[in-house]
């Protein structure tokens, strides 16, 4: 949002510059207003140019992989961040990043633009309802397109959309009457919707000088053409120009809407005796081409040296290496690129997904390397270390409570076996939550000198292997062996023997 707001603003300051220079003091009106809403049409669409110039091959890429940067996840997470702050912000090293005591300057001057972003919109929804009281208070009449609307809040006569608020107390009936006949050109031509387009885009980009000239310059403008098309009706100059003098000293209105008076009356009058035959301006017009495509070229370029800055990431969501048998969710992102822009493919296995977030299932151990492009464009590849998943390991459920316990060896009692859920296998400081079966185990014990031993084809403990458990006493040793499990992916896995020791009935 920064990046288009600057480049947006950067356009509207080029495109306004040229006016000063080149269209300032032409009397072809209508073209002067055509050129400034092109301008700001234009420069709001300029930042949404995606083309890309390259200016600087000679700089390398930055990538990030961040399952070289720590065997945790969350570790290379917080350095991803730091090494983008770095190599983002390089003047603030040892700066505001460098002490939490120290003011951080950036957050400082965007609180202080959204602060004053918000008054501006704020006062102009303001005037917005003041006016929509105004109307709905007052006394109105309908005539033709355009409303009438007498009032006693507003000294001065204005319009608003196809509103022209009246005061008759202070002018006289001609008067009244040419002045509504000014407003009627300002309704015409639709001049409230420049207003609140020029308001708002003031309210955004406050800063730059600039725009609040060009919003004094449409204002302007809109003022010569409402002249321009009084005086076209008859109306006597001379008299017109003494109506305006007596104006002058009147309050100012509110700023979205179009006045009798807004502008300065010298231009005005300046504009009113000039000659309107200059067929000039309709070819000046025609910079308007060159302009676009200088402003087009310059963005190009700046999107081209973002490019040549990438800091690509491509970051495992739960673990740093990718898993054989299950699905590894992976984001991917690059600096200076829309997510929605950025085409994956992996060189084993496949990976799925879009805009930033995708699903990578390998296809064999070793390696896997993945390519991030855009539009046909590399940008970075990365590889990862492919494994097998590694075996859950093997315990017995018993209730401690009302809690469930998972022991794996020591003491147990015989209540704890014969009460037991059976044989579970769980996987220990695994990022992923996989589910594995055990689909077979034995149970055996030396029992007067002989060894006994019991089959389970499932998880569960059988009735025979409980014969034997209630056999053993105090000291007793017990082995659970012989362990199978089927994991999600329907591979079967030889888990390790369990053994433990009798406690007690």
């Amino acid at each position: 949002m920064i990046k288009y707001v600057l480049i947006s603003t950067v356009c509207l300051s080029f495109f306004y510059l040229v006016y000063l220079l080149i269209f300032k003091n032409e009397t072809n009106f209508r073209q002067l207003r055509f050129y400034l809403l092109a301008s700001v049409l234009i420069s709001l669409l300029m930042p949404l140019n995606n083309f890309r110039v390259n200016v600087n091959l000679s700089e390398n890429q930055q990538s990030i992989n961040t399952h070289q940067i720590n065997n945790e996840f969350d570790q290379s997470n917080e350095l991803v961040n730091s090494s983008l702050t770095k190599k983002t912000y390089p003047a603030f090293k040892n700066n505001v990043f460098s002490s939490q005591y120290k003011i951080n300057w950036i957050m400082l001057f965007e609180k202080l633009y959204l602060i004053i972003s918000g008054i501006l919109l704020i006062k102009i929804l303001v005037q917005l309802i003041l006016m929509t009281i105004q109307y709905f208070k007052s006394e109105t009449k309908k005539i033709e397109n355009y409303t009438i609307v007498y009032n006693d809040r507003f000294k001065n006569t204005f319009s608003f959309f196809n509103w022209i608020f009246v005061n008759k107390e202070h002018s006289s009936n001609e008067d009244l009457d040419q002045i509504i006949f000014h407003e009627k050109i300002h309704v015409s031509q639709y001049h409230s919707f420049d207003l609140i387009l020029v308001e708002l885009l003031a309210a955004v980009m406050w800063f730059n000088p600039l725009i609040w000239m060009m919003r004094n310059s449409i204002q302007l403008v809109h003022e010569y053409l409402a002249d321009e098309g009084a005086l076209s009706t008859g109306i006597d100059k001379l008299q017109y120009q003494a109506l305006l003098i007596n104006q002058v000293a009147e309050e100012k209105l509110i700023s979205l809407s179009s006045s009798f008076n807004h502008s300065l009356i010298k231009k005005r009058m300046i504009m009113m005796t000039k000659s309107k035959f200059n067929h000039k301006t309709k070819l000046k017009i025609l910079t308007l081409v060159p302009l676009a495509a200088v402003l087009f070229l310059g963005v190009a370029c700046v999107n081209g040296k973002n490019k040549n800055n990438v800091v690509t990431a491509v970051a495992p969501v739960k673990m740093n290496v990718l898993y054989l048998g299950v699905e590894n969710p992976m984001s991917i992102a690059a600096s200076g690129y829309e997510a929605s822009d950025l085409d994956v493919s992996i060189d084993n296995g496949t990976i799925t997904g879009s805009n930033g977030n995708y699903t990578v299932r390998p296809g064999h151990p070793g390696s896997a390397l993945i390519s991030v492009s855009s539009k046909g464009k590399e940008i970075q590849k990365t590889e990862f270390r492919v494994k097998v998943v590694p075996n859950p390991v093997a315990a017995i459920k018993v209730l401690s409570g009302d809690v469930p316990d998972y022991k794996t060896e020591g003491e147990i009692s015989k209540k704890e076996l014969l009460t037991a859920d059976g044989v579970t296998a769980m996987m220990k400081n695994f990022d992923f939550d996989l589910k594995f079966e055990v689909i077979r185990f034995t149970v055996s014990a030396t029992i007067r000198g002989f060894v006994r031993i019991a089959v389970s084809s499932s998880n569960k403990i059988t009735d025979e292997q409980k014969k034997l458990i209630e056999q053993l006493g105090k000291g007793y040793i017990i082995y659970f062996q012989d362990i199978q499990c089927k994991g999600p992916d329907g591979s079967v896995r030889n888990l390790s023997p369990m053994v433990f020791t009798i406690s007690g009935e």
